[in-house]
């Protein structure tokens, strides 16, 4: 299964929110990688030189194999909407396509995340475990403490401002679009809370074996195995297509200004992927 991809996701985008700041963000994961391992375990010296090692063997191989595959995904999807609405199709092969990068990249990643755990004492794994654990609570506590309105209320703001981002101000028809897209959306449950402790209980108990011949591959089965978003009744694989929905329905809704606005963020981030690419880091 693919767990944990969310919340590496979550970490990344903040920092490449914007085509002017992609290659400043860019030559700065590193850091932001590091910081994010820090709010879970603390490392000590060897531990930390062999975590940048493994950071940098990483880096390196996605700024010069897989950046150009993402400068010219961009620019087909950019001609693709240059030419008219993007069909739910379209949309379909795009998702599809970029969940096979990000398995890339957990599959390039495993060994050196495998390595860098088996480095980890009892004490350190005991305490990274309860520290996911609580932010785990913190985030469910986050959302839950929300009514229902509010919480729909701002998934439509979020999707406003995203909107704005990659093609302008919204006119009305679009803004109809989202409110009912936010009104349909399945809100996280406390049932969801548990399954992700769960989750994190079979996590603990894989790390608790991580001495012992074989870590890798079961790592890599609990990373990359079967993903319930697999399953066409689950509710991930609703809500994607749910999302997916409403891409299709915006796309046809897109004034030229609008379109130009698209074409021109999506240009422009495959030529800072471009530029990252050729750059020794």
């Amino acid at each position: 299964m693919r767990r944990f991809k969310y919340l590496a996701c979550c970490c990344l985008l903040p920092l490449l929110a914007a085509c002017s700041t992609t290659r400043l963000a860019y030559d700065h994961l590193d850091t932001l990688l590091r910081w994010q391992a820090s709010k879970y375990v603390d490392l000590n010296a060897q531990q930390r030189q062999s975590l940048d090692t493994e950071l940098q063997n990483l880096w390196t191989w996605h700024r010069h194999t897989q950046l150009p595959l993402y400068a010219a995904d961009l620019r087909q999807l950019a001609a693709t909407a240059q030419a008219g609405p993007l069909s739910r199709e379209q949309l379909e092969a795009v998702s599809a396509k970029i969940r096979g990068d990000w398995d890339r990249i957990v599959e390039q990643a495993l060994p050196g995340y495998a390595r860098a755990h088996v480095l980890l004492s009892d004490a350190q794994v005991a305490d990274m475990i309860q520290r996911i654990g609580k932010e785990i609570e913190r985030r469910s506590r986050k959302m839950l403490d929300r009514s229902e309105p509010e919480r729909r209320e701002r998934m439509a703001e979020r999707m406003d401002d995203t909107l704005r981002d990659w093609i302008g101000r919204p006119n009305v028809r679009q803004r109809e679009l989202v409110e009912q897209w936010a009104v349909q959306v399945q809100l996280a449950t406390s049932e969801q809370t548990q399954e992700r402790h769960s989750t994190l209980d079979r996590y603990a108990a894989l790390l608790a074996t991580r001495a012992q011949p074989g870590f890798e591959q079961r790592i890599r089965a609990f990373f990359l195995g079967p993903d319930v978003a697999d399953d066409p009744q689950s509710p991930e694989t609703v809500e994607r297509q749910r999302w997916l929905q409403l891409l299709a329905d915006l796309s046809a809704t897109l004034e030229p200004a609008q379109r130009e606005h698209l074409c021109r963020k999506l240009l422009g981030y495959a030529a800072d992927f471009e530029a990252l690419a050729v750059e020794p880091g």
